[in-house]
């Protein structure tokens, strides 16, 4: 509450800030008397100088005047003189002429031809031209006739000088009467306005600022009954009502501060409340699950839960004030969402959408949007959103579905290549029997040989229909890695403008691998350094044997190592992403069906790690791109031993083959007839269980049984092995089949079988696997 004290306080600040101090305030007497003076000395240089303008005025007429009668006087005079040529009468009545004291100059013409002149005393040397051209004379001219016929002209100059020196008089004497009259009035002035205004204002003034300074009884002594002493009696009237203003006042600011003390409490008491109930429930919107953000009819951001800050990479006090045009990433998109859901919000008050928004690193969030109107009472407030990240939810169904398609492609292309392999096993079966029946030296091996060569780059390709996706170690074999590199790099620049130079030493060391994955691997580094380099260029691959150390190259033991540098001249990839190019789904490219979803390089690597060997980067942006593989290397003891000279042994006893294709049936039968062995073909694992069991039951013993593992509509090898097994412990069961990736491939011992063979094979093969399988010189019954 306020006292009177700081009322007068107040009032005295109020005054000061008012402007009113005295050293600031200019003098009214001194400003009225100023202005009356230059409003009286306006008024009297304007009569003044039209005074002067009319004795100019009329001196100049009168000088016309006497000049307009000196030459009806000459005239008058000069016809008879001018006419006989009297120079003395003539030069007479020109210096009658001269008597005036006005004139300065006359002269007398006939025919342009001076007769006659007359100048005043001191005008001597002077031509008739300077007078003419000086603003100090009056030329005029005048004929002079005789009988109405011109004898002569003449010519009179006319001095202004007396018209100057009479204007300069009358002008002193106007300034002089000026300055008297401004004196006067100036003085009379300041008298009567200093006795009769200004001093009963200053006196009215000082008790204004009396009263202006908080003292409401200053009183106030003007006795005058003009309009002053009415001002000084409302003045009085006005302070009056002041006091009983301020009295007012001051009660009504002491309730007045109660009740806002009391309103402080409550509200203060209300915010604390606020502050709970935002808090919790802020709280609340941090523990859904679901990003929430509110949007006003302006589509500002007013508030966001954490979760939104974890969608899309802003603090809160990032979004909280713009449009939610800041979550998008071009106006384009933008404008579409807001046409998409502005009609459904305002027809249902609710909608959901799908869409995409951009998070603070540049990335996008494929988002599953839900609105809903919050209405008020004035009419629509905005729009609360639940906003939820679905793009990882996006990327599995996607990948599951990717993973359903590989499925599906290699159920396909396992009954292809099975299909495939059972034709070609006809073929390479044949041409190896062909070979063994038909002498070295005829002409026909080389055709036999040559079409035996095409068969197997034809089981290779049946190899190559399934891929990394359908999953699997590798089936390593040692094989030369600079061939297959090659064949890998030509497949991929086949109609390519960008060229592969290779650097293969001669002594380089073997690997062991899967031929078919680490030909995927090159397909892919290759597909992606001519992807790099549109406009063409060139690839470089060079081989090294390297014998690592300790840590030299994380992750790889010491040893003996085959390097493989891929370089290329392309774009390159910048230093933020390098670290990031063996994650799943990364890639630089667009994602779309031509360009691929970020995979190949995730395979690439993992293909690399099956082999336990590593995979390195290397790139500088516009300069190109290495990739650095190290494939372990095989020691001497670690290589294959040589092929044998392909003499096939004298096989004995039966062999039961089991196959649902009756031409394979004969094919293997002559095959083994080849060999030496007695053959019975069945059509599927039931029939082959039962002539076992014959066999066995009249003492017979088959020392061997070659089984397809895959029967359509009948029983398969994998099941018939474990009946087999069951009858007879000692049965020595070959599993083959045309399914290139059929898991008994690895670990056929697991199932019960002595040795897998793949379809298709050749009579060597086969003959190496039953020679191992049942002994050089068979087992006879």
């Amino acid at each position: 509450m306020m006292d009177s004290k700081q009322v007068s306080e107040n009032r005295h600040n109020v005054h000061e800030k008012s402007g009113i101090a005295p050293a600031l305030k200019k003098s009214l007497s001194r400003r009225f008397s100023l202005a009356l003076i230059g409003v009286v000395t306006v008024i009297l240089l304007f009569f003044s100088g039209m005074v002067i303008w009319y004795n100019l005025e009329r001196k100049e007429a009168e000088l016309q005047r006497q000049q307009e009668l000196a030459l009806k006087l000459a005239e008058t005079s000069l016809p008879e003189a001018v006419w006989q040529l009297d120079h003395r009468s003539i030069n007479d009545i020109l210096r009658a002429i001269l008597t005036n004291d006005a004139i300065m100059y006359a002269r007398v013409l006939v025919e342009d031809n001076v007769v006659a002149s007359q100048m005043k005393p001191g005008e001597e040397g002077k031509t008739l031209e300077e007078y003419r051209t000086s603003s100090s004379f009056l030329f005029s001219s005048a004929e002079i006739n005789r009988d109405d016929y011109q004898v002569g002209s003449l010519q009179l100059v006319t001095s202004r000088d007396a018209i100057y020196r009479e204007l300069v008089s009358t002008t002193l004497s106007v300034i002089g009467l000026l300055i008297m009259l401004i004196v006067a009035i100036m003085i009379t002035s300041i008298f009567i306005l200093r006795h009769y205004i200004f001093k009963p204002l200053a006196m009215l003034e000082k008790s204004a600022k009396l009263v202006a300074a908080g003292n409401l009884e200053t009183p106030i002594h003007i006795g005058a009954s003009d309009e002053i002493g009415a001002l000084a009696a409302a003045f009085k009237v006005m302070t009056t009502h002041l006091q009983e203003s301020f009295q007012n006042l001051e009660e009504k600011v002491r309730e007045r501060t109660a009740d806002l003390f009391q309103a402080k409490l409550a509200a203060e008491e209300t915010s604390a409340n606020l502050a709970v109930v935002g808090a919790e429930l802020q709280a609340l919107l941090d523990n859904s699950p679901v990003g929430i953000m509110f949007v006003d009819n302006k589509l500002l951001i007013k508030r966001v839960n954490s979760e939104m800050e974890k969608i899309t990479g802003y603090k809160a006090e990032e979004l909280i004030g713009r449009t939610t045009r800041h979550l998008y990433a071009t106006e384009e998109a933008y404008e579409a969402m807001v046409k998409k859901v502005s009609p459904v919000l305002k027809r249902l008050g609710f909608c959901e959408a799908r869409g995409n928004m951009q998070r603070k690193d540049g990335s996008e969030a494929v988002c599953q949007l839900r609105g809903r109107f919050v209405p008020a009472e004035d009419g629509l407030e905005g729009v609360v959103w639940s906003v939820e990240d679905i793009t990882g939810r996006i990327k599995m169904e996607n990948e599951l579905l990717r993973a359903r398609k590989r499925e599906s492609v290699s159920v396909l292309a396992g009954g292809i290549a099975h299909d495939f392999n059972n034709i070609l096993f006809a073929v390479i079966g044949n041409l190896s029997l062909a070979e063994r029946l038909t002498a070295k030296d005829s002409p026909v091996i080389e055709y036999i040989k040559a079409a035996q060569k095409a068969s197997m780059r034809a089981k290779d390709l049946t190899v190559k229909l399934l891929t990394f996706a359908s999953g699997g170690e590798p089936v390593k074999a040692t094989a030369a890695l600079p061939d297959l590199v090659r064949y890998a790099v030509g497949l991929v620049l086949s109609g390519s403008n960008v060229k592969c130079n290779f650097d293969v030493p001669e002594d380089l060391w073997p690997v062991s691998m899967d031929k078919d994955q680490i030909s995927q691997v090159i397909h892919a580094l290759v597909q992606n350094a001519d992807q790099s380099m549109p406009n063409g260029g060139s690839i470089t691959v060079a081989f090294a044997n390297r014998e690592l150390v300790e840590e030299e190259v994380p992750g790889l033991f010491p040893g003996r190592y085959v390097q493989v540098s891929l370089a290329d001249k392309g774009r390159g990839i910048e230093g933020a992403d390098i670290e990031r190019i063996f994650d799943p789904y990364f890639s630089t490219k667009e994602k779309d069906s031509t360009k691929g979803s970020g995979l190949s390089l995730a395979i690439v690597q993992s293909i690399i790690h099956k082999h336990e060997g590593r995979i390195l980067v290397e790139s500088t942006p516009g300069i190109g791109t290495t990739f650095t593989l190290y494939l372990p290397a095989l020691t001497r003891a670690e290589l294959p031993a040589p092929a044998t000279s392909p003499i096939l042994p004298s096989g004995k006893g039966m062999v039961l083959v089991m196959d649902d294709d009756q031409d394979i049936q004969l094919l293997v039968a002559d095959m083994l007839s080849h060999m030496g062995y007695v053959t019975r073909s069945v059509y599927d694992g039931r029939e082959a269980i039962d002539v076992y069991r014959q066999a066995l039951e009249h003492g017979d013993r088959f020392v061997a049984v070659i089984m397809d593992l895959t029967i359509p509509g009948g029983m398969g090898g994998k099941e018939a092995v474990v009946e087999l097994v069951r009858l007879d412990p000692q049965v020595r069961v070959i599993a083959t089949s045309g399914y290139s990736n059929d898991p008994v491939l690895l670990n056929h011992q697991d199932y019960g079988f002595h040795a897998f063979i793949a379809k298709p094979y050749q009579l060597l093969e086969l003959n190496r696997v039953i020679s191992a399988v049942v002994g050089k010189a068979g087992v006879a019954t």
